[in-house]
């Protein structure tokens, strides 16, 4: 149905702030208040600089009220101080055409109320828009001048050249009907002759896309209707459809293939896609051919079905005031020369690599678009292959990339898009699916004549941002800008996006089998970021069924999903505030069900029963012979404050359990020592090669006088009748019988364990010599006899290295930011522990005692790092990955070993904990990217090859049967074990893959393409060898 503009349902600017309370906040304003209208709080101001600053907000302002004659209005009211000051004030002009710049190129959707702007100036000054026309034109020249030193002299964040000329070529455009002959038609031409030279010169030369010449077709083709914004003469109609014949010149992709970076994996077919990804250079012109239509007369664009019609309210006012202008009745048109664009071989040149996040995008890979709004029977959303979805997914991918500086006003651009276009484009905001689906139900019966739209303008927003976060092989910015983008959005309009959110989580939950292994960790990110900013509440109860069909599997993703998004929101807050949003608010019955389903996932141990891992870990440590060891080990299944292992409520603090110095217990003599040394502050590194020898002899003294005897291993004789002794003799004879005997499993409770705060250091240093040599003397003295335990299977290195690890981490407890303080307060001691090599400060510092040891010795201890630190953090596996990054980073463990540990098919951690998941990418992109450690790189890939071997061997397919999923079970077959371990072991084959074409795709430049050739080639599975070679096609 037809409606005024006075009757719009769109929001104006106005009252999109009113209704959500948020402050103005343009391009460049950024909240700082620079420009805000209390004067009071303001200090005197220069008359001059006060009425920049007002006419520079106002055009940013420009276009955002939902009545276009008011819009009119404004833009007439704003060209006369304009007019009037341009000439006089050199800043002021210099002000004013930066700012129209900066928003053409931040805020492109405002060009065509921009352009009109200056065609009411021209028509009462024409000096405004030819400084305008020049000024854009030197700007123009001056980026073709620098493209090859633009990352220095250009903005690190901005899109780059080739998008901001773009942008500027979509206003010049706009300014057609002042532009004298065919100045502009003639730069179009220009760029689009650059495109198909420069894509014929690659394609003679090499099979290779050209992503330059792909990128200026892009860019010139989809600014082409923007020459029929404001000019529709028919001599313009034709000049615009010899551009269009023009560019079917050039020579598209054929058959090339985009499997890196699609979204979605079929899993060799095992599911369907939820849609067919698309290429944008293969859309643009097909939809640009569709909308000029056969009788090449652009009918479904002309007269405002796009752009906004500002004819009948802005002719009158341009003629009035041409009627009052001395200089001339008459339009005045200004020169627009061609520009000096570089050549073909200079953009060939070796080297010559575009700089700015969207021409590096479209440089390094082919652009697919991605759908989420795709799900239901009539459009939410722009079809992507039309123009109108290209151009509006254009402008919006601008705003986004370009305003990143303020991410509120870049979600309040986004939010109000529709305003910019014709008003019939979008449904009005808000608007349900409900109401959506009656309009769409009017429009099929006939109802609605002319049909009414569907497509929600919030969705537009979303499926923007979330295209950007989804964006392969990378987002152009951290990803956080988006997310924080997406929360601005929601903060400011929660009844109306909150809903949309909604769709999309539904979305991409329900392809989580087939969506790209990296994108379901932004996932993960999106969604962990999204629920903590709005208390963490979500409706928890649609997962309920997912949770308990899959609760017998561990990698099936949507179960995989639920557990580790649980984690992300403990590390956000803590259990018993997530524990608390499991909660059902049933409204019309007065009462809340609590979702128990979910309380399991609370556990975020690194292992299944942490508490058990832990037991397991330190009885093996201690020989895992002695009963007794075993019966004191399980008495410490409490710490001091009584918190049990596998408490859910637990405090970080309570679930650390440091046993060595524990008096019960072997080798806590030389634990002490151990502990004492690493308090004091400083200790110089020979008195630390002492220490580790001493300890070292301790440990294996204790393991030797341990070992039976041969009268102990002889027939025991019956014991005498005892007979009166002297009291001492009576006084020892009961100790010992004491000790013997006692079977209590827990400690002393003064001695039972250390801690930091209960630990007194004197303030002097001790006489480290004097003690070494009566060590045992002096322990003989203060400590009863001990029994003797069964230590024949205690490993002394793999127990000093735990000792000194673990006594490090404890003492640090406290914060993550303690025990790093403390380990890089001693790197090079921990380098001495693992055989790492040392780097002294200066030739004065003392040095170690050489230990000699050989690649396994030192591969060894660097693994029993990596082991205790999960033993240690076992109940905090996001500490753990942290700690290890750090030792990682200080050169006291390599990476290797991490990964390794990461990809062991033993527990799968890079697939199961997303803390191990986020962990391996940072130190990945640290030893390949930062510190070009290619060996890395092939380990992975040779052990991922190796897991999917191993994986298909269990499975016992054959070596050219495709892996198929049991994707679905009746409910009794849920409890079936040996079923459920099949399953699993289909799911992490293909997960495996899915990690394989991820480091692929982000690492493929690192290594030579045969030697990933080798690498692949080593895979058995026919069907995987034949889909994973086919990577290396496309990169």
């Amino acid at each position: 149905m037809d409606m005024e503009p006075e009757q719009s349902l769109k929001r104006s600017r106005d009252d999109y702030e009113q209704d959500h309370q948020q402050g103005p906040g343009g391009g460049y304003n950024n909240n700082n208040n620079d420009f805000d209208d209390d004067r009071s709080k303001k200090q005197h101001v220069d008359p001059q600089q006060e009425l920049i600053n007002d006419l520079c907000k106002d055009i940013r302002r420009i276009g955002e009220n939902a009545n276009i004659s008011v819009q009119v209005d404004d833009l007439s009211y704003i060209s006369n101080p304009i007019v009037a000051e341009f000439e006089k004030i050199d800043k002021l002009r210099t002000s004013i055409l930066s700012t129209v710049l900066a928003i053409v190129l931040e805020q492109p959707q405002k060009i065509s109320p921009l352009s009109n702007l200056i065609l009411i100036c021209n028509s009462k000054n024409f000096v405004v828009a030819k400084y305008t026309i020049e000024y854009f034109h030197s700007q123009a020249q001056w980026m073709l001048d620098n493209l090859k030193s633009w990352d220095t002299v250009g903005s690190k964040d901005s899109a780059g050249v080739w998008n901001n000329l773009k942008s500027m070529l979509k206003f010049l455009a706009t300014l057609a009907p002042i532009i004298e002959g065919d100045g502009v038609v003639a730069i179009f031409k220009q760029f689009l002759m650059l495109a198909i030279e420069l894509n014929l010169k690659l394609k003679d030369t090499t099979e290779k896309r050209n992503g330059l010449a792909q990128e200026i077709f892009y860019n010139t083709v989809i600014s082409i209707p923007y020459l029929l914004s404001n000019e529709l003469s028919q001599e313009m109609i034709d000049q615009v459809n010899g551009l269009v014949d023009m560019a079917q010149e050039f020579k598209e992709e054929q058959n090339s293939t985009t499997v890196l970076l699609q979204p979605f994996d079929s899993r060799l077919g095992n599911f369907e896609l939820p849609y067919e990804p698309k290429k944008m250079i293969d859309l643009v012109l097909p939809s640009l051919l569709k909308l000029r239509g056969e009788d090449k007369q652009w009918n479904d664009l002309i007269g405002g079905k796009l752009f906004l019609n500002y004819d009948e309210l802005l002719g009158p006012i341009i003629e009035a005031n041409l009627q009052n202008n001395p200089i001339s009745s008459e339009i005045i048109k200004h020169n627009l020369p061609q520009l000096n664009l570089p050549t073909v071989d200079t953009l060939l040149e070796e080297g010559y690599k575009p700089h700015g996040l969207i021409d590096e995008l479209w440089f390094n890979n082919t652009r697919l678009l991605f759908q989420v709004y795709n799900t239901t029977e009539f459009e939410t959303v722009p079809d992507i292959t039309s123009y109108v979805g290209l151009f509006l997914r254009d402008v919006a991918y601008d705003i986004l990339t370009n305003l990143s500086f303020n991410k509120n006003e870049a979600s309040i651009q986004l939010s109000i898009l529709d305003l910019f276009f014709n008003r019939e484009l979008f449904a009005p905001p808000g608007s349900s699916i409900d109401q959506l689906s009656l309009i769409h139900k009017d429009n099929l019966e006939g109802l609605n004549s002319p049909p009414l739209s569907t497509w929600k303008v919030e969705d537009m927003a979303v499926e923007s941002i979330l295209t950007m976060i989804f964006q392969l092989p990378k987002s152009l910015h951290v990803e956080i800008y988006y997310y924080t983008v997406l929360i601005a959005c929601c903060r400011s309009s929660p009844e109306l996006i909150a809903p949309v959110f909604g769709r999309a989580i539904r979305f991409l939950f329900n392809n989580l089998e087939t969506l790209d292994y990296e994108l379901k960790l932004r996932y993960l990110d999106w969604m962990s970021v999204q629920i903590s900013n709005f208390e963490f509440s979500w409706k928890w109860d649609e997962w309920v069924q997912y949770s308990q069909k899959f609760r017998n599997l561990k990698y099936q993703p949507k179960k995989n999903f639920i557990k580790n998004l649980i984690a992300k929101e403990i590390r956000l807050s803590n259990k018993n505030r997530i524990k608390g949003s499991f909660v059902l608010m049933r409204p019309e019955e007065n009462e809340a069900e609590y979702l128990t389903e979910f309380y399991q996932y609370l556990d975020i141990s690194l292992y299944e029963n942490g508490g058990k891992f832990r037991f397991d870990y330190d009885f093996d440590l201690y020989g895992g012979e002695d009963s007794h060891i075993k019966e004191l080990l399980l008495g410490l299944s409490t710490n001091g404050n009584g918190a049990t292992l596998d408490n859910k409520n637990a405090s970080p603090q309570e679930e650390l359990v440091f046993i060595f110095t524990n008096s019960d217990l072997p080798f806590s003599n030389v634990a002490k020592r151990v502990y004492d040394f690493i308090v004091y502050h400083w200790k110089p590194n020979n008195e630390f090669s002492t220490l580790y020898k001493n300890v070292l002899n301790g440990i294996n003294q204790e393991i030797s006088d341990s070992q039976p005897n041969d009268e102990e291993m002889a027939e025991p004789e019956p014991e005498p009748e005892p007979e009166p002794e002297p009291e001492p003799e009576k006084q020892e004879t009961v100790e010992t019988e004491t000790i013997s005997t006692s079977s209590t499993s827990q400690p002393v409770t003064d001695e039972a364990a250390v801690s930091v705060s209960e630990t007194t250091v004197d303030s002097g240093e001790p006489d480290v010599q004097k003690e070494e040599e009566n060590l045992e003397e002096n322990l003989n003295e203060q400590l009863p006899p001990k029994r003797r335990y069964n230590l024949s299977q205690v490993d002394p290195i793999k127990f000093l290295i735990n000792l000194f690890f673990q006594s490090y981490a404890f003492i640090g407890s406290r914060s993550v930011y303690s025990v790093i303080s403390i380990l890089s307060r001693d790197v090079n001691k921990l380098r001495y522990l693992t055989g790492m090599p040392i780097e002294y400060k200066s030739e004065n510092e003392s040095r170690f005692e050489e230990i000699e040891l050989n690649e396994e010795e030192k591969d060894n201890r660097q693994r029993w790092v990596i082991d205790l630190i999960f033993r240690i953090w076992i109940h905090q596996p996001q500490v753990a990955f942290l700690i290890l990054e750090y030792l990682i980073e200080f050169k006291i463990i390599q990476a290797k070993h991490l990964v390794a540990k990461a990809l062991s098919l033993d527990h799968n951690l890079i697939i199961e904990n997303v803390s191990c998941m986020e962990s391996i990418n940072r130190v990945l992109d640290r030893a390949i990217m930062e510190d070009k450690d290619t060996e890395i790189l092939v380990q992975l890939c040779q052990t991922i090859v190796k897991n999917i071997n191993d994986i298909g061997t269990r499975l016992g397919v054959t070596e050219t049967d495709v892996v198929k999923i049991t994707k679905d079970f009746p409910e009794e077959e849920a409890d079936d074990i040996e079923l459920m371990t099949s399953i699993d072991l289909q799911w992490l084959f293909y997960e495996y893959k899915g990690i394989l074409k991820t480091y692929y795709r982000k690492f493929s430049n690192a290594v030579r393409t045969e030697e990933f050739q080798t690498i692949f080639n080593g895979v058995d599975n026919v069907p995987v060898k034949e889909d994973v070679l086919n990577w290396l096609k496309e990169s």
